[in-house]
């Protein structure tokens, strides 16, 4: 694939996956009705609903919180047009940074490097892990702030620019408790597992995570006896501190290993910290962090803790991708770039359409291109038919009035 695909083909695809979504939890609730078409807004979505009244609706009222989680919304509601029934859903605000908009204007970069958001005038702020002098990320900050998010957009980018050859990635959160069902909704890195570049499944858990990382300081040990570098493997743990919290004497011990000598053997970490003002860091950070990533944080104290410098510009972070990249004495305030669920679901697909060897791929796309040529006039809205699991889009849709007295709140 050498082109990112246009706008219309990724909102195709996010109506083709939101309708299926919606008629699998009508499915399993033995609901007798189905999507048949709708219209797309600025700031919603509205399915036609096919059903049979007196048999479907008043259960499909009792379905908001199946469907909300199954469409990654807050809300959804149910109105009455023109004697139609339409199940109506928010569309999220675009990003100020898109991942795939901001490599598209990229200029061709290094191996192993990637732009990870934009800077105050608009340029593109960039992390490498060209060689082992770029060592290992910190990416710190309070709830809210962005930190997985980041992670997700650092590995999007990495697979989208890196041959199989020269990068593999795995994920590691083990905050999960084991008992919880494991959702991308409540798991945003899952959905990576169905990267190419992936040595393995994504790991959930302590025990699981520590057997992880106790097999890759085993790697490190052998590529430093034989002076390998190759490939590339970058290690994204969320939730450090939870790892530092429960894990073993050995289980930490080989973490700080591959923090010490990992980069010299192409082993690079990124650990995000959701408690940074947890003592457990303290040793982590003392090890080789070139670059360190500050989200917003309340406590100023904190937040020249782990970034190592005076840094009361983190207490005036807004959060939701507001960061400082902190390397050495330099600090650059940057907004983080943000893959959406359809963005990321729509290039997995297109990267996923084809077997590839696992060490043979060959790179995806090194710079996509956006093709959408910017409208006149934008729409208020767009039709949308369903054939035989397909969308089709009408441009000029027809204009008609919605009945406020047939509204059912959800």
């Amino acid at each position: 694939m050498e082109q990112e695909p246009s706008s219309e083909a990724r909102l195709r695809h996010q109506l083709d996956v939101q309708s299926q979504q919606i008629n699998r939890v009508l499915n399993h609730h033995r609901v007798p009705a189905t999507i048949s078409g709708g219209t797309v807004r600025s700031r919603l979505v509205s399915f036609d609903l096919q059903t049979q009244i007196a048999a479907g609706l008043e259960r499909i009222l009792g379905l908001k919180r199946d469907l909300g989680s199954a469409l990654g919304v807050g809300d959804v509601g149910l109105i009455r047009n023109n004697g139609r029934w339409h199940l109506q859903v928010p569309r999220p605000e675009d990003p100020p940074v898109p991942l795939f908009r901001l490599m598209a204007a990229t200029p061709p970069l290094s191996p192993m490097s990637i732009p990870i958001g934009v800077d105050e005038e608009g340029q593109p702020v960039l992390l490498s892990f060209a060689n082992h002098r770029h060592g290992h990320v910190l990416i710190a900050g309070e709830v809210g702030a962005g930190k997985t998010s980041l992670l997700r957009a650092i590995a999007t980018a990495l697979a989208l620019t890196s041959r199989q050859s020269q990068c593999q990635l795995q994920i590691l959160d083990p905050a999960w408790d084991g008992t919880t069902r494991l959702n991308a909704a409540e798991y945003p890195l899952l959905a990576l597992g169905y990267l190419p570049h992936m040595l393995t499944d994504p790991a959930f858990g302590v025990e699981t995570c520590a057997s992880l990382v106790h097999f890759l300081a085993e790697e490190m040990t052998y590529r430093r006896r034989e002076h390998m570098a190759l490939p590339r493997i970058i290690i994204l743990i969320d939730h450090i501190v939870s790892y530092l919290e429960s894990s073993s004497a050995e289980a930490k011990n080989d973490l700080y290993r591959l923090l010490q000598y990992g980069a010299q053997a192409g082993i690079h970490l990124v650990l995000a910290a959701d408690r940074p003002d947890s003592l457990l860091l303290d040793s982590t950070l003392k090890a080789s962090l070139t670059m360190r990533l500050i989200g917003q944080l309340s406590d100023p104290i904190v937040a020249r803790r782990v970034a190592g410098i005076p840094l009361e510009q983190a207490t005036r972070l807004y959060g939701e991708g507001d960061f400082l990249a902190v390397a050495g004495d330099d600090v650059t305030y940057f907004q983080a770039a943000y893959v959406s669920d359809y963005e990321l679901h729509h290039q997995l697909t297109e990267m996923n359409q084809s077997a590839r060897p696992i060490l043979l791929a060959q790179p995806y796309s090194s710079r996509p291109r956006i093709k959408d040529k910017p409208a006149k006039t934008s729409p208020s809205s767009r039709m949308f038919t369903m054939h035989d699991g397909s969308i089709e889009l009408d441009t000029n849709p027809p204009v008609s009035g919605e009945d406020p007295s047939e509204r059912l709140p959800f």
